[in-house]
């Protein structure tokens, strides 16, 4: 019995880790004019369309005139998003 629960924590221990190496992406945007900052967050637990909710999410607050000041995925503070 104590082989089975052993041998069955081992099989569903790589799925229960799957999501510690990918951690929630932000983008920051802020309105030039009010100095207001909001954030576009999608939680990585197995959605594939993440990067299609954050450049949608983008887009929306681009129209209502906001300006990409940070994105998590960059090392170096500018935007990585995809046309």
């Amino acid at each position: 019995m104590r082989g089975v629960v052993i041998f069955l924590w081992l099989a569903v221990l790589p799925y229960l880790l799957a999501g510690c190496g990918s951690p929630s992406r932000v983008v920051v945007l802020q309105h030039p004019m009010t100095r207001q900052t909001v954030e576009c967050r999608v939680d990585p637990a197995g959605d594939i369309r993440r990067r299609t909710q954050i450049r949608n999410c983008v887009n929306a607050y681009g129209q209502a005139g906001y300006v990409v000041v940070g994105d998590s995925e960059s090392e170096l503070g500018t935007p990585v998003l995809e046309k």
